[in-house]
C-alpha cells in the first residue's frame, strides 16, 4: 500500500507557497476574496503510477485509513446517464451504496456532485453554498474547470458543518456522532486519462509545514505546499471503470492513528499520451460526488 516512487514517471504540480516565502502576512487567505489567491509555483516531482493498486492494495476501507486515498475497480450501472435528472439521482444512490458497504458505516449521504472538464472555455462558476444535500441539480449543466492547485477540500470547522448539514443539522449533530468523514468519489467520464489526471499524495509523507488553510468562496479548505518528502501517485491511463475514493475530512482528527485527509489535484504527467492511439486522446472529463459517512 505504499507508494512506489521507482518508476520514472514525473509530473508537473501547481502548489501553493509556504508562509516562509511569503512577503505578507499569509492570514488575509483566510478572508475569502475573489480576486485573491495565494502565489503558486509549479514544481516537477516524481509519481507512481498507482495502477497494481487496483487489484493488490487491498480494501477501500484500509487504503482510505493508512493513505488517505483508495484506488478500485467498479463499474458503474448509471454514470452514462447522469445527463438527467433521473439519471444523476440513481448514480448518487448507487455512489452512497458503494461506499456505505465499503467502509462499514451506520448511512451515508450524497451530498453534491461535480462534472470538470480540462478545456480552455471551462471557467469557473460561482455557486451559491449548499444548505441541503443536493436534489435534482444535473452537473454536466454547470461544468467546472479541473482543481489545478494542490489542496484538501475541507479542514476541521468547514468540515464537521457539512457533515452536520448533511445530516440535517449543525456542526453540533456531526459532533454528536461517533464518527463522519467526508470520503469523495471521483471517476473519469471518458478513458483512457491522458491529461490532467487526478494525482493523490500518501498522507503518511505530509509533514504539519507542508498545509496551511485559505478561504473559498464555500468554507475553509487547507492549501499542499511542496516537500521533497511527499509521495504522490496516480492511476495511469484511467478509465470509467476505475474509481479513486478520497478522504477529505474525518471527525476523529488522527485520534486512531488513521489519516486526516488526502491532499489531491490534477496534475500533468510527462508522456501520459504515449501509447495511447489519437483518436481517444480528449480532454479530461471526470465526475466526483462527495459523500458523507456517518457511523451512529
Amino acid at each position: 500500500m505504499t507508494v512506489d516512487l521507482s518508476a520514472p514517471l514525473t509530473a508537473t504540480i501547481q502548489f501553493t507557497l509556504p508562509a516562509s516565502r511569503l512577503d505578507h502576512d499569509e492570514d488575509i487567505y483566510l478572508t475569502y476574496v475573489a480576486d485573491r489567491s495565494r502565489p503558486t509555483e509549479a514544481v516537477v516531482v516524481p509519481v507512481a503510477d498507482l495502477r497494481p493498486d487496483l487489484d493488490d492494495a487491498g480494501p477501500v476501507k484500509a487504503q482510505l485509513d493508512v493513505r488517505g486515498f483508495a484506488v478500485a475497480r467498479h463499474t458503474s450501472a448509471h454514470v452514462d446517464r447522469i445527463g438527467t435528472k433521473e439519471g444523476i439521482a440513481a448514480y448518487l444512490d448507487e455512489t452512497a451504496a458503494l461506499l456505505r458497504e465499503a467502509i462499514g458505516c451506520s448511512r451515508v449521504i450524497a451530498w453534491n456532485s461535480v462534472v470538470r472538464q480540462n478545456s480552455a472555455d471551462v471557467t469557473t462558476k460561482t455557486v451559491e453554498r449548499q444548505k441541503a444535500p443536493e436534489d435534482g441539480f444535473v452537473p454536466a449543466s454547470r461544468k467546472q474547470p479541473v482543481a489545478a492547485v494542490a489542496h484538501v477540500d475541507q479542514d476541521e470547522t468547514w468540515g464537521l458543518d457539512l457533515a452536520g448539514r448533511a445530516m440535517g443539522g449543525d456542526a453540533a449533530t456531526a459532533a454528536g456522532a461517533r464518527r463522519c468523514q467526508i470520503v469523495n468519489m471521483w471517476r473519469p467520464l471518458h478513458g483512457p486519462v491522458t491529461n490532467a489526471p487526478l494525482a493523490m499524495c500518501d498522507y503518511r509523507s505530509l509533514a504539519p509545514p507542508d498545509v496551511s488553510k485559505h478561504a473559498s468562496m464555500f468554507g475553509i479548505g487547507m492549501d499542499i505546499h511542496h516537500a521533497p518528502a511527499q509521495k504522490w501517485g496516480y492511476v495511469r491511463h484511467q478509465t470509467p471503470g476505475e474509481v479513486v475514493w478520497l478522504k477529505c475530512f474525518d471527525s476523529a482528527q488522527g485520534a486512531d492513528g488513521s489519516a486526516k485527509y488526502c491532499g489531491h489535484v490534477a496534475v500533468q504527467v510527462d508522456g501520459d499520451e504515449d501509447g495511447v492511439p489519437e483518436e481517444l486522446r480528449r480532454p479530461r472529463e471526470s465526475v466526483e460526488v462527495r459523500c458523507v459517512a456517518v457511523w451512529e
